[in-house]
């Protein structure tokens, strides 16, 4: 009979959470608006303590370098200094540039030297018409328009200026929306145009996608996340995981949910292209072995 009630006082007693700390997650500001939501709703459903300060990612680093955040989800660029040997540094996704047209447009891929002379200031080419790309018919005699999503869209417009232009400058005449709605509402019109967005547009409305390549010879690829993991589409920027090592197995089921296939579509809203899935289950295996 004793042991039966020390059972049920067992059973009855509150459960010791996991978390004995909150876990202080920081990051791009990018991803604020779409995963932010997600990962406290998520938080709130698994009793994880969690607060979020996704204020940009230097400020980022900066932080959890200093040890004022467990978990980092940040943008690094060539010229920032990767955190230290007793972090983890893992690449979870990919930003990228997504070069859109008219779906009745009769072009399937572009190269770099195409794309500077639609967009930019300082070009050898200054392309306005799409004869110009090689376009026939009724479209090759109209001028192209030139959109982008702005900065405040994400990092896809500053991602093509530096790696596709010689000095990073756009034409006067290239018109910039705030968001992906506006660029491809502009550019799905009669007057149509090539749009640079964040991410693809829906499959089977009036906007394509086209390959990109780097140079006029270069075998041309679509913005995958498989072609974006193997660096074939030449237009991208690791989103990365850092956390120390010390905290891996703490930080695990965080970790998990964020590359688990629920989390994707938030990430995709976000701008961010997750891994393949291949990939992200190694990811997954090779951070939960970390030491």
């Amino acid at each position: 009979m004793k042991r039966a009630v020390a059972l049920l006082c067992c059973l009855l007693s509150p459960v010791p959470s996991l978390f004995s700390e909150p876990i202080r997650m920081v990051g791009s500001d990018l991803v604020a608006e779409t995963l932010g939501p997600e990962l406290k709703a998520f938080a709130a459903a698994n009793e994880v303590p969690l607060t979020l300060e996704l204020r940009g990612s230097r400020l980022g680093l900066e932080t959890l370098q200093a040890g004022g955040a467990d978990l980092g989800l940040v943008v690094l660029g060539t010229e920032d200094a990767p955190p230290g040997p007793e972090f983890v540094n893992a690449v979870m996704g990919y930003l990228t540039t997504v070069v859109a047209v008219p779906a009745t447009v009769p072009l399937t891929q572009i190269h770099f030297g195409q794309l500077a002379g639609v967009f930019g200031a300082s070009e050898v080419t200054n392309i306005k018409r799409w004869s110009e790309l090689g376009v026939t018919g009724s479209w090759g005699v109209r001028g192209i328009t030139a959109v982008a999503v702005s900065r405040r869209g994400g990092l896809a417009v500053d991602l093509f200026r530096y790696e596709v232009l010689k000095t990073p400058d756009l034409k006067s005449t290239v018109v910039q929306f705030k968001d992906v709605a506006g660029a491809t509402g502009r550019i799905g019109g009669e007057e149509g145009g090539i749009a640079l967005l964040p991410y693809p547009p829906e499959e089977g409305g009036p906007l394509k996608v086209l390959l990109v390549a780097k140079g006029e010879r270069d075998v041309a690829y679509g913005p995958t996340s498989e072609n974006l993991h193997t660096g074939d589409y030449p237009l991208r920027l690791p989103v990365r995981l850092v956390f120390r090592k010390s905290d891996a197995k703490r930080l695990n089921f965080l970790i998990r949910h964020l590359l688990a296939d629920e989390t994707a579509p938030a990430l995709v809203k976000a701008g961010v292209v997750p891994l393949p899935v291949q990939a992200r289950n190694q990811l997954v295996f090779e951070l939960e072995n970390v030491r």
